[in-house]
C-alpha cells in the first residue's frame, strides 16, 4: 500500500511538473505569418507535390541534357 501511494505521488508530481511550462502563460500572443511570397509555382500542391514547378524543374533537366 506505501509502494503505490508513493508511486502514485511521484506520477502526479512528473505529470504537474511536465504541464508546468504550459500553465506559466495564460496569454500567447501570435502574429499573422508573412503569406506575401506564397503564390509562386512551387506553394500550389497536389497530395504535397507541386504538380506546375515539377513540370517545370523536369523541363529544365530535359533542356540542359540535349
Amino acid at each position: 500500500m506505501r509502494k503505490a501511494l508513493v508511486t502514485t505521488t511521484l506520477v502526479a508530481a512528473a505529470l504537474v511538473g511536465a504541464a508546468s511550462p504550459a500553465l506559466a502563460d495564460g496569454v500567447t500572443v501570435v502574429d499573422q505569418p508573412d503569406t506575401s511570397s506564397l503564390n509562386n509555382i512551387w506553394t500550389f500542391t497536389v497530395l504535397g507535390v507541386p504538380p506546375l514547378g515539377t513540370l517545370q524543374s523536369v523541363s529544365q533537366a530535359v533542356g540542359r541534357l540535349f
